[in-house]
């Protein structure tokens, strides 16, 4: 982020390719960070669209997506916006429709594995549908 904010484009993609192939993650040098963001187990398997921005202290646990639908080059003022404190558990899904700006609230906590596609407010904790058995077949001996 720091080559592409200094014109340094080139060096820039690579080592967006470098962090790819070292974690799988894909962290685009345009994404804003506004102040220190965590990245746990190494940022592995993580995926953030250039037009988010994340605020001081974020957590973001592994194989998160932070999706939109905007392209880059259509400018910043769309995307999603994580609030200072949030927390993004692991394989949890934000995805902006085009054309929109998704927001996640300060201290908000997303569950592993949600899936979130609108704002979620300050402070709100979003969670995945719970998991549930399904049986197949008679386990009994008859």
């Amino acid at each position: 982020m720091w080559c592409h904010r200094h014109r340094h484009r080139h060096a820039a993609r690579l080592l967006k390719t470098l962090i790819f192939l070292g974690f799988g993650a894909l962290l685009e040098p345009e994404t804003r960070l506004e102040g220190q963001v965590f990245l746990f187990h190494q940022g592995l398997g993580v995926v953030i669209h250039a037009t988010t921005v994340l605020g001081d202290g974020v957590q973001i646990w592994q194989y998160v997506t932070i999706a939109s639908n905007t392209d880059k080059e259509e400018g910043m003022n769309t995307g999603v916006r994580v609030g200072r404190g949030a927390v993004i558990g692991a394989h949890a899904l934000i995805l902006c429709p085009t054309g929109r700006t998704l927001t996640i609230g300060e201290g908000a906590v997303i569950g592993a594995g949600a899936v979130v596609t609108s704002d979620v407010s300050r402070g709100a904790t979003v969670l995945p549908e719970p998991s549930r058995m399904i049986q197949h077949g008679s386990t009994a001996a008859s």
